[in-house]
């Protein structure tokens, strides 16, 4: 299968048309802020509609002021129309407001196999990293050193 590489501002108007229009797009998930859920260039992400409404633990695609697409999780509600968001391999904390999202998560895909956002083993991994998000700081340096310390290991 041939790979079509597609620049992130006609990606994101077709995105914008098939959601507009009801429709679901697939993407591709790049970057490492949603590990250890996704993977970079490796997993996908089924995208519906922004709905309007939104709770803590969903996983969304919205727009920064500076034009940059992001899929990020709410990991806390400030109001109604205004929540944090953060990658499940970050810390820091980004508010976002309704009018920024477009489209929300309804499933992902590893290895070739679906698993919606309803799946119990989602939804506990979600509650936890969730619930994680005020001590994830350490947790994820913790999570660094152990692995540069491996690599040293390996290297010697």
């Amino acid at each position: 299968m041939e790979t079509v590489s597609i620049p992130m501002e006609q990606l994101a108007q077709l995105l914008e048309v098939q959601l507009a229009n009801g429709g679901t797009a697939q993407l591709n998930v790049t970057g490492i802020s949603m590990w250890p859920m996704l993977f970079d260039r490796r997993d996908f992400v089924t995208l519906v509609p922004a709905p309007g409404c939104y709770h803590k633990g969903d996983l969304i695609l919205y727009r920064r002021e500076n034009g940059s697409y992001i899929l990020h999780r709410v990991v806390r509600m400030v109001s109604a129309d205004e929540f944090i968001c953060s990658g499940d391999n970050q810390w820091l904390p980004e508010e976002v407001s309704a009018s920024q999202v477009f489209a929300i998560v309804t499933a992902f895909c590893r290895d070739g196999k679906d698993y919606p956002v309803t799946h119990p083993g989602y939804q506990r991994y979600v509650r936890t990293w969730v619930a994680m998000f005020p001590i994830r700081r350490p947790v994820l340096a913790l999570k660094n050193l152990l692995i540069r310390i491996c690599r040293k290991l390996r290297s010697l």
